[in-house]
């Protein structure tokens, strides 16, 4: 049984930033003492992040095209959305 894909295993630099743009970002929307101007900026970093992680993932893997710029502008937008309008 495979646990961890292939291609994680190959970049496995890429997916630790990944994952670390997200659990820093978590950890701070929802356990630091900060104002609601303050979480909207730590939803709006992450969501600008995962998006240039995004785009520099598909570009070393040379298949990067602008359906998936949008595509990931689309989700980076869409987490905007519910955060922002969910928790304020």
């Amino acid at each position: 049984m495979k646990i961890i894909p292939k291609e994680i295993k190959q970049k496995p630099i890429e997916y630790m930033v990944l994952a670390s743009i997200f659990l820093l970002g978590f950890l701070i929307y929802f356990f630091a003492d900060v104002n609601s101007h303050e979480k909207r900026l730590v939803v709006y970093f992450m969501a600008a992040s995962y998006f240039f992680w995004s785009i520099y993932h598909h570009y070393k893997r040379g298949d990067l095209s602008i359906s998936i710029v949008v595509e990931y502008l689309i989700m980076a937008l869409m987490g905007i959305v519910l955060l922002t309008v969910s928790f304020f």
